[in-house]
């Protein structure tokens, strides 16, 4: 008689999940809109590149060629045309002033600037 107590119980819990359990399975949930961010970019199509490096002395690669800022400045201002999106690959070490310098030419000329980061160890 002490068993039948506890089976019952079980028993009436797993019919009670199974007559019910359908419908807690079939709503559709809660409807979400994710708001709209200036942050959340779709993908980039052939987008320009700017490396910069933290050699002993930091330089910035535009298009695989070494460029000061102020060339920079007037090669993004050429080539507006095409896409409009820059990433930015910079090295661990490299100056934030001149990764900031950088993203904001290219932010002044109307690019969407994406930073390329590496993972930190």
């Amino acid at each position: 008689m002490a068993v039948f107590i506890p089976v019952l119980t079980v028993g009436g819990l797993l019919i009670f999940f199974i007559l019910l359990g359908g419908t807690f399975l079939l709503q559709p949930g809660i409807s979400v809109q994710v708001p709209s961010s200036p942050f959340l970019l779709g993908p980039q199509r052939n987008p320009k590149v700017a490396a910069i490096t933290s050699a002993p002395v930091p330089r910035i690669f535009y298009d695989n060629v070494q460029v000061e800022p102020e060339e920079l400045a007037k090669m993004l201002e050429e080539s507006v045309g095409g896409s409009n999106s820059l990433i930015i690959k910079a090295d661990r070490l490299a100056p934030i002033e001149l990764v900031v310098r950088v993203f904001t030419l290219a932010t002044s000329h109307g690019y969407q600037v994406v930073l390329a980061t590496d993972e930190a160890e």
